[in-house]
């Protein structure tokens, strides 16, 4: 009796732990981020069509890179048809080259965000991102900080494994121009768009 006493109060207390695990995810992504082209001081081609000088205002392009993303996320509120998470995204690019011959230069995005996943509990659960935080930088010479505002969206997808999804996703990171080269030639603000896919644990 007392044995099966015991075995009860510690069903007890997994049967709460296992609910409240299976309230989290963590995903795993990797793939490429780019970003449209800025605003900035460049040289001009052609000096005599340059009204000021040598150097003017034009287009500042950003190089590909490959990129990698993770994410933490807690699911607040299941309404069958979406779920409510509060989520950790954390992304990065390891090396991207900036404009002409300046060196190259690493990003890393750490933006806490409401996520909401439509169809929870089907074979394809698409998903949305909104959130901000902090962007930081760094090059060879330097490093910096901005803010950040995080848009995202993307699909998961439901394997024979209950714990176990696939992921594709995009976001959409944009940040103020930092003082690292070659963002400070930037005087708009910067996007890095990440695109990747990936697995995401449930627990």
């Amino acid at each position: 009796m007392q044995r099966i006493r015991w075995a009860l109060f510690l069903v007890s207390l997994l049967v709460p732990i296992v609910s409240h695990a299976q309230k989290t995810e963590v995903a795993a992504t990797i793939g490429a981020a780019l970003s449209p082209d800025g605003k900035g001081p460049v040289l001009c081609i052609n000096p005599a069509m340059c009204p000021i000088g040598p150097v003017t205002t034009g287009s500042v392009p950003l190089g590909a890179g490959v990129s990698w993303q993770t994410s933490f996320a807690y699911r607040l509120a299941n309404l069958k048809a979406t779920a409510l998470y509060f989520e950790l995204p954390l992304a990065g690019s390891p090396s991207r080259s900036g404009p002409g011959t300046f060196s190259g230069f690493s990003s890393v995005f750490f933006t806490p965000s409401a996520h909401v996943k439509f169809l929870p509990g089907g074979s394809v659960s698409p998903f949305a991102s909104v959130g901000g935080g902090v962007a930081h930088f760094s090059s060879i010479d330097s490093r910096g900080n901005a803010g950040a505002l995080q848009l995202g969206g993307g699909v998961d997808f439901r394997t024979p494994l209950k714990a176990l999804g696939i992921r594709a996703e995009v976001r959409d990171f944009i940040t103020g121009h930092s003082s690292v080269a070659p963002l400070g030639f930037f005087t708009t603000h910067v996007q890095s768009i990440f695109a990747g896919g990936g697995v995401v644990l449930k627990f």
